[in-house]
């Protein structure tokens, strides 16, 4: 695995991201100027080296500078399950989550969810950088599990509406 390409693709994903969504909040100027883009990453692995896969992304992500990184763990999160259901919404949303569910090692999950609002999927450069962040997520994975979005799952479509109704998401 090549860790500088991989930190430059996320750097460069987080980036585009981040610029995207402060023109979607550009409504209010003092919000944008305050704002982070916020990514959080669901950690549901169960073995040690995914665990460290999980935590070089978000590493990686952070030290881009581009964006606030929070991970939490699931405990048991399988490939379909929907682990942020009943509990309390962040003060703040997410811009976007990152699902990893436990059995990326063994293929018993065939991916990493990547899950961001509707409204951010029709602007054409979020689509880029959704792209590398997901050529990131592959490569830290190292081709046992894939990244998908609303575009490759309708599963993630749906869990994005839903974090957005819930106010995990924006």
């Amino acid at each position: 695995m090549n860790r500088k390409r991989v930190y430059a693709s996320v750097a460069v994903a987080v980036g585009l991201l981040a610029v995207m969504s402060g023109g979607v909040m550009a409504d209010d100027a003092a919000e944008t100027a305050a704002s982070v883009y916020r990514v959080l990453i669901v950690d549901g692995t169960k073995t040690l080296n995914s665990t460290m896969r999980v935590l070089a992304l978000a590493n990686v992500i952070r030290q881009s500078g581009l964006a606030e990184v929070a991970v939490q763990l699931a405990d048991d999160l399988g490939p379909f399950d929907e682990p942020l259901g009943g509990q309390q919404a962040p003060d703040a949303p997410y811009h976007l989550i990152i699902l990893i569910p436990r059995g990326v090692d063994d293929a018993t999950a065939y991916g990493v969810w990547i899950i961001l609002s509707s409204a951010s999927q029709g602007i054409p450069e979020v689509a880029g950088a959704v792209e590398l962040l997901s050529q990131a997520v592959n490569m830290v994975f190292d081709g046992i599990a894939g990244a998908l979005s609303a575009g490759d799952d309708l599963w993630a479509a749906v869990t994005a509406a839903l974090y957005v109704q819930e106010g995990w998401l924006e």
